[in-house]
């Protein structure tokens, strides 16, 4: 479904309920998809229009639609939480929360456009809701505190870090929000195996194996019931098991939470990888979220394990036994840091980096931690349009991170700077750096437990003075006056 399109269903919504807010306008749609997707004969157009009495003064037909959504989701057998949220956010675009069938000539007619113009071409690569919640709607009144969605291209480039294979990888996103992680990692697994299968790399047989086998590669959370509303929305269009969609506190999920049927037996399955976006205020626990996510990945069958997460980077020294726990069980490979303002459009203005976790051993005090400088992916902020990629150079600059990445390559391109006597105070505020951290001094070292860039630079800083001092070892001579003149220079300055 193009923009364009999605552009024209929201402005009908708008003139069906010009007061609705966001939350509400999507779960209205949302309902509709579960009646369609649940009984497929209302997708004609007559047979749910003919079953909606639109002249109904006791039962009103924004009612009668929740009640059809209601009975299709009851068939799905989801879990009692899952279907309890889902219930509850449906009863916020009742008739006595909403304006929508106020005019029921209009709402009737919009029912039947939706049905016959817009649901017939949503694809299933299609990011529907996203772009309905999110991209196009910047005067839509919220009412989502702590929710910070992802921006497609960030959450596209987390993705591609992850290095998700269709032939063995289950993907945890459980701070789900919409299912913007789970739908980018199906679409990736789905358009790899379509590509493979067209190469020739697998037979049919192999694919129609791995076919089933994507149908279970997902498993989605959210503790919030709007969002959930809108992931089985988005399970259902994309034929995904939304057996495996919880509404759970994160932190209260184990790995024997996690298990699908297997004719007529349960088997339990176990993420091999979790890409995510946690609520960044402390008292949603964004930390024990990401060690619990890398919890729930580790001691995997499977080898390549990884958890991705994009989160501020100062969160980590603010709770230094949590990130010690951390590094007992995970690497932290590399962190990418983003630009200041890639959170705009969510009302966030807090700074954040994607940090890579391997998860497949712990870190130890020789693993080289790896800083990348993200921070021009060539989108900038427009007040009407949101971020957007103005002159068409985020995918050349997306490239030249992974070259980089690939090739390990941060120590050749971060800057030349050699510190020596006539530079000595002078701070190197480089982008691009490796460092080192000791696990086993994060929880008695507030400076080992700080990883933010910032930190990083001055303990280099702090490091290559201690080397020229030692090397000086008492005889320093400024035999050119050099010295002095940088520090007479210093002093006069204002």
């Amino acid at each position: 479904m193009e923009l364009r399109q999605i552009k024209s269903l929201n402005q009908r919504i708008y003139e069906l309920d010009p007061e609705i807010n966001r939350n509400s306008k999507t779960i209205f749609i949302a309902m509709l998809i579960f009646c369609l997707k649940t009984n497929t004969d209302f997708q004609n157009v007559n047979k749910l229009t003919s079953i909606i009495n639109f002249t109904d003064e006791k039962t009103r037909p924004i009612d009668q639609l929740i009640s059809l959504a209601k009975q299709g989701i009851e068939s799905l057998n989801l879990l009692p939480k899952t279907k309890a949220a889902i219930f509850d956010s449906l009863q916020t675009i009742a008739g006595v929360n909403t304006k929508l069938d106020s005019n029921r000539k209009e709402f009737k007619k919009f029912v039947e456009d939706f049905i016959s113009k817009d649901f017939i071409i949503i694809k299933p690569s299609d990011l529907f809701f996203e772009t309905l919640y999110m991209e196009i709607d910047k005067k839509a009144k919220t009412g989502d505190d702590g929710i910070v969605l992802t921006p497609v291209f960030a959450a596209q480039l987390m993705i591609d870090l992850a290095d998700i294979d269709y032939k063995k990888d289950i993907i945890a996103d459980l701070c789900s929000g919409t299912g913007l992680f789970s739908l980018l990692s199906y679409s990736k697994m789905l358009n790899d195996m379509n590509k493979d299968l067209s190469n020739k790399l697998i037979t049919q047989e192999e694919y129609n194996k791995y076919q089933k086998k994507l149908y279970n590669s997902i498993i989605a959370s959210d503790v919030d019931s709007k969002m959930v509303t809108l992931c089985l929305a988005n399970f259902l269009l994309k034929s995904l098991n939304y057996h495996l969609l919880f509404n759970e506190d994160v932190l209260k999920l184990e790995k024997s939470s996690f298990k699908i049927k297997n004719g007529e037996q349960e088997e339990r399955i176990q993420p091999t990888k979790a890409i995510l976006n946690p609520p960044y205020e402390d008292k949603y626990k964004p930390l024990e979220i990401v060690e619990k996510n890398i919890s729930l990945i580790s001691g995997n069958s499977e080898t390549g394990t990884k958890v991705i997460v994009i989160i501020p980077p100062q969160k980590f020294g603010q709770k230094k036994d949590i990130f010690s726990r951390i590094l007992n069980i995970a690497t932290l490979e590399s962190v990418i840091k983003m630009q200041d303002d890639l959170f705009t459009d969510s009302g966030k203005s807090q700074p954040a980096s994607i940090f890579v976790f391997n998860v497949d051993k712990p870190h130890s005090a020789d693993d080289k931690i790896r800083y990348y400088n993200f921070t021009d992916t060539g989108y900038i902020y427009l007040k009407d349009s949101g971020l957007v990629d103005k002159n068409h150079t985020y995918e050349k600059k997306k490239k030249e991170l992974f070259e980089k990445m690939k090739n390990k390559s941060v120590e050749t391109t971060s800057s030349q700077f050699v510190r020596n006597w006539n530079n000595f105070y002078e701070v190197n505020k480089e982008l691009e750096i490796v460092a080192q951290i000791n696990p086993s001094r994060i929880k008695t070292d507030k400076e080992e437990a700080d990883i933010t860039l910032e930190n990083i630079t001055i303990k280099k800083m702090l490091s290559e003075k201690q080397k020229l001092i030692d090397e000086a070892n008492n005889n320093f001579k400024d035999e050119d006056g050099s010295f002095e003149k940088y520090i007479v220079n210093i002093l006069s300055e204002d």
